[in-house]
């Protein structure tokens, strides 16, 4: 009888943790099965999204990238590529129900159950992925083409995603005065107040020398269209009136005090990520709706649940802590799978909540838990050609993040991510 893992998600971690288990585990864990759940037919490289918005910058070759050859290399009886969402888990039963991207229903067994389902932007903005890879692409190609009809562009939330988008604008726009670039941020600086303040003195230093005015301590509370007079009736010499977005001061005595209302073409607000929980019980989740995690990388009270990167609330969602726990939980997962699978003949007493349980055999299989990082490592591009960063408290040289980030956005080892060969820190995988 087949050992099923069951993976929902197939992005960095989701995919790093199937090709650990059929690379490696697969030849310790007899009939073992890996079936992965995502609608999405590619790997969205969505690290790149800030520069490929911006029209002719990049192709979608370089962003999406295909799964099934990727996997074609294993077995075919030890994998299976779902197309579909995830509806419901009910981790009682250990199944999970899937809505197939043709519409029908499905219900799948597992004996493991991995959630690396990620999170989302509000606004079906393409900087994550969409319902699938096509309207991933679309809704891509679509922001491209705004932005290129646009005069004047307002990027709303200067979190990491903002600053660099705003900078990948300034480069190819502002700094040459073909278009007015404008970033509106809640606080008195670019970034988060975690950050070194001269990391954040620099953002907002580079982005002014590329033309970008960044407008502080201010959110975008409103947008309102003029309404546009018909042809038929409007002056051949009328002036166009623009959208006007109106600004909240979220600071009382800020000096500069940030103006009442902006004018601009285009509004791309970079705020508001959601994980992607839906689909699990309401006890599985946090005040925030984020899933839950201990530090084995388990839902509480599931011990066959591992709930790993963006989707739990261990870690602030970024990259380099996703990465981290997808590579810890493959080790966890191997472990756990040397024992019976939960609620077999041999389960009673070798399941256990602490860091060591037992096979079959009586031996011990030990898990190391998990630590979450204990010092800041970040790093935003500021156009093409600069940067900063920081890791630990050092602040990281704008070349270093050219070399390390900026020149590709990562598109040069996206494919070994794809085919297994990598991670996205570990260069062999």
């Amino acid at each position: 009888m087949a050992r099923t893992v069951v993976i929902l998600g197939a992005s960095y971690t989701g995919i790093v943790i199937a090709h650990y288990l059929l690379k490696y585990t697969a030849a310790k864990i007899k009939n073992l099965k890996v079936v992965l759940v995502s609608p999405n037919t590619h790997l969205y490289w969505n690290f790149a999204s800030v520069r490929a918005i911006v029209p002719n910058q990049l192709g979608d070759d370089k962003l999406f990238l295909p799964l099934a050859p990727a996997f074609a290399k294993y077995p075919s009886n030890q994998y299976e590529l779902v197309r579909g969402v995830a509806e419901k888990v009910d981790p009682d039963a250990n199944v999970v129900e899937v809505r197939e991207n043709g519409g029908s229903a499905r219900t799948i067994h597992y004996d493991e159950l991995v959630v690396a389902t990620g999170a989302s932007f509000k606004n079906d903005l393409p900087f994550k992925n969409l319902s699938s890879t096509e309207e991933t692409k679309t809704a891509l190609h679509s922001w491209a083409q705004r932005i290129e009809a646009a005069k004047s562009i307002v990027v709303a939330g200067a979190g990491a995603t903002g600053v660099e988008v705003a900078g990948e604008l300034g480069q190819e726009y502002a700094v040459t005065g073909k278009k007015q670039i404008t970033l509106v941020c809640d606080q008195d600086l670019p970034l988060g107040p975690r950050l070194r303040r001269d990391v954040r003195e620099t953002v907002k230093k580079e982005l002014e020398r590329l033309k970008v005015k960044v407008v502080t301590n201010a959110r975008v509370a409103s947008t309102t269209t003029p309404v546009s007079s018909s042809s038929k009736s409007a002056s051949p010499t009328a002036t166009t009136k623009l959208p006007t977005l109106t600004l909240t001061p979220t600071k009382a005595s800020a000096s500069p005090a940030p103006p009442a209302t902006l004018e601009a073409d285009l509004l791309i607000p970079t705020y508001g990520i959601t994980p992607n929980t839906a689909f699990l019980p309401a006890s599985m989740l946090d005040e925030r709706g984020y899933a839950r995690q201990t530090a084995r990388l388990r839902a509480p009270g599931h011990d066959n649940v591992f709930v790993v990167g963006d989707v739990g609330n261990l870690e602030e969602p970024q990259a380099v802590h996703s990465d981290a726990q997808a590579v810890h939980a493959a080790g966890l997962l191997e472990a756990h799978l040397q024992l019976p699978p939960l609620g077999g003949s041999d389960w009673e007493g070798a399941h256990s909540s602490s860091t060591a349980a037992k096979r079959g055999g009586g031996e011990e299989v030990k898990e190391k838990e998990y630590k979450p990082m204990d010092k800041i490592m970040f790093a935003v591009t500021l156009g093409r050609n600069r940067g900063t960063g920081q890791f630990g408290s050092w602040k990281l040289w704008s070349l270093l993040v050219w070399f390390a980030k900026g020149r590709y956005l990562g598109t040069n080892h996206a494919a070994e991510v794809v085919r297994g060969e990598r991670t996205l820190s570990r260069t062999s995988w």
